[in-house]
């Protein structure tokens, strides 16, 4: 153990009653935060003490995940061969990655049959109402997604 800050020493006796190295311990942000702030010094400086003890950890939604190397390793090597199984057809654009989800055009006009027609006129006039610049740019949006190979 490196040196001593006691905000680094309570997540140390966190994560190793939780199973930690040998398991991926996650705590919440908020409280860590509020324990540093509590103490005057930076969750960065924390993080980085406990680097140094091969604890490493990482933002992950609202909480900090904490691993070992080797499991660091593991979820990096994971995360690769996640992204080669997605791309290994050739095809790695956007549509490729939601054709899953079926027939949008069937699913829109679902939708809109679903639709009250106070909804409808709703947003006939919120249309009416956009200026001719965001039109526009609902026109571009849509361009794209009918012609995905098209860039900025």
């Amino acid at each position: 153990m490196n040196a001593s800050n006691p905000v680094a020493d309570s997540i140390r006796h966190s994560i190793t009653k939780n199973g930690f190295p040998e398991k991926v311990v996650r705590l919440p942000f908020k409280p860590v935060y509020d324990s540093c702030k509590k103490n005057g010094t930076a969750l960065a400086a924390v993080l980085d003490l406990l680097k140094a003890d091969n604890i490493l950890g990482a933002m992950e939604g609202d909480y900090i995940v904490f691993r070992s190397p080797e499991k660091a390793a593991e979820a990096v090597q994971a995360k690769k061969s996640a992204g080669t199984e997605e791309s290994g057809s050739g095809d790695s654009s956007w549509w490729s990655k939601i054709s899953g989800l079926g027939d949008l055009s069937s699913m829109a006009k679902e939708a809109m049959a679903k639709l009250t027609p106070e909804q409808l006129a709703e947003i006939k006039q919120r249309v009416e109402n956009m200026s001719d610049e965001e039109k526009q740019n609902i026109l571009k949006m849509m361009s794209q997604f009918t012609n995905p190979s098209k860039e900025k």
